[in-house]
């Protein structure tokens, strides 16, 4: 029974893992801090000047990706725990 359980903790660890990885990597994979909104180059059609424009976006950066690994870890960690028995 124990080991069922423990099997089943660790198993929920890793697909915690891979979906905060896949969501960092799918998300746009930024290797720096969370950003809110990205810029995008724009041309005047009158001028033809190229401009940035804010765009609101969630491009989640490497900080989410430390945090779901981090908690990933910690749910393997407590998988290890003994409870002495009542």
């Amino acid at each position: 029974m124990k080991s069922r359980f423990r099997t089943s903790i660790r198993i929920l660890a890793l697909l915690f893992f891979a979906c905060c990885l896949c969501w960092w990597w799918f998300g746009g994979s930024n290797t720096g801090w969370t950003k809110t909104y990205i810029t995008a180059p724009t041309t005047d059609e009158v001028t033809g000047i190229v401009y940035e424009v804010k765009q609101e976006k969630f491009v989640p950066g490497i900080d989410c990706l430390a945090v779901g690994t981090g908690l990933s870890f910690a749910v393997f960690a407590a998988s290890f725990l003994r409870f002495p028995k009542p």
